[in-house]
């Protein structure tokens, strides 16, 4: 019989190993949505759009607003370089 009990007391231990395992997991599982909702408010935050401006730019419509900012950062990235290669 000591045997028997042995294995059952190894299951039960078994069970709340892989509980407190499933715990951590759902817990790393929400920090990493997270971190990747935080870092696309950034990335959305560094355009510097206007929500309407954002909203048609999500929808792949082409906007004014959006196309002279995408210009302005082109513009801006091409000075760059420029003065980088001097």
């Amino acid at each position: 019989m000591m045997k028997l009990e042995r294995i059952v007391a190894e299951i039960e231990k078994t069970k709340e190993t892989i509980s407190k395992q499933q715990s951590r997991l759902r817990e790393l599982e929400a920090q990493k949505t997270e971190v990747e909702n935080l870092q696309i408010v950034q990335m959305v935050r560094a355009l510097r759009m206007t929500p309407a401006e954002l909203s048609t730019f999500l929808q792949g419509k082409p906007d004014n607003a959006a196309t002279t900012t995408a210009t302005a950062n082109s513009s801006l990235f091409s000075r760059q370089e420029d003065t980088e290669n001097e």
